[in-house]
């Protein structure tokens, strides 16, 4: 089913989320999503109208249609330009958060190394604090390293779109897993002080301002 926050048009497709920000002249499709998905994906695409991909990290869960989508409606890609080597899933070497999730980081790592996504070219390099005003839509872009170098935020009116770089299951924290903790804790501030209305995660239910703020005290 496709819910609609504002002009945010997004839909869940087994554990993924992806969302799609409406324009005057185009659309921006913000991550891909994973192997298996190509056809609910063109069902919810075909009624919209997609001009750009942005990319909020290289992990293969967010990229791995951007080959087939590219093609399907001649769109343009943007990715962090600290990311763009890791578009062949080749850097696979996050660390777990806590030792809670020894488990859990070294069962991702594992699994991540079996995949490689169709190769796509990147038309656009994103840059930290970069304005994109596009289709009539009008975006920021946040560099958020620590879950990869390259992750970044896109902020949308008083909303912000982060990828992986929190995770809401029990309570908001950061990601279980992480290239480097100690950068993804201070990308964690960096949202904090952005205090979004609404932050939109990439598998996750989206979180109101309140209960990021309580969650991440």
């Amino acid at each position: 089913m496709e819910k609609v926050i504002d002009n945010i048009h997004f839909k869940r497709i087994g554990y993924f989320n992806l969302y799609l920000i409406k324009g005057t002249t185009g659309d921006i499709l913000i991550d891909t999503g994973f192997i298996c998905m190509k056809k609910k994906l063109k069902r919810w695409l075909d009624k919209h109208n997609v001009k750009l991909i942005i990319l909020t990290h290289a992990h293969i869960d967010h990229i791995w249609n951007v080959a087939y989508l590219k093609k399907l409606y001649n769109c343009e890609v943007a990715i962090f330009k600290d990311d763009l080597k890791n578009i062949d899933n080749s850097i696979i070497n996050s660390k777990p958060l806590n030792n809670k999730c020894i488990l859990w980081t070294k069962l991702l790592n594992k699994c991540m190394k079996t995949f490689v996504a169709k190769p796509f070219k990147v038309d656009y390099l994103l840059k930290d604090k970069e304005q994109i005003n596009k289709y009539g839509i009008n975006l920021k872009i946040h560099h958020l390293p620590g879950h990869t170098k390259g992750g970044i935020a896109i902020s949308y009116d008083d909303c912000l779109f982060v990828g992986d770089a929190l995770v809401n299951r029990f309570k908001v924290t950061p990601a279980y897993q992480n290239q480097n903790t100690k950068q993804a804790l201070k990308s964690v501030e960096k949202i904090k002080k952005l205090k979004p209305r609404i932050t939109f995660l990439g598998h996750d239910k989206e979180v109101p301002l309140e209960k990021l703020l309580n969650d991440l005290k």
